[in-house]
C-alpha cells in the first residue's frame, strides 16, 4: 500500500511542475496564425511609413518564426522595400 501512496505521491508533485512550468494563458499556435499576425503587424509599421521601424520588425519576426517554427517561413509575407 505504502508504493501506491509514494507513485500517486509522485505523480501529483510531477504534474504540478510540469503545469508550473508552462505560463498562464499560453496557448500554441500553429505556423499559419503566426505568419497572419506577423503579416498584421508588418503592415500597420508600413502604413506608419516608419520604413526603419517595418525593417527592423521584418528582421526580428522572420527570425522569430524560423526559431519557434523549425526553420519555417511565411511565404504570404515579403521584405518591405526601403
Amino acid at each position: 500500500m505504502r508504493s501506491s501512496l509514494a507513485i500517486a505521491s509522485a505523480t501529483t508533485t510531477a504534474t504540478a511542475l510540469i503545469a508550473l512550468a508552462a505560463p498562464a494563458g499560453v496557448q500554441a499556435i500553429s505556423l499559419d496564425q503566426a505568419c497572419q499576425t506577423f503579416a498584421a503587424k508588418l503592415s500597420a509599421a508600413q502604413a506608419s511609413g516608419d520604413t526603419q521601424k517595418a525593417q527592423t520588425l521584418y528582421s526580428a519576426g522572420s527570425k522569430r518564426i524560423a526559431s519557434r517554427f523549425n526553420g519555417a517561413t511565411c511565404p504570404n509575407v515579403t521584405a518591405p522595400t526601403p
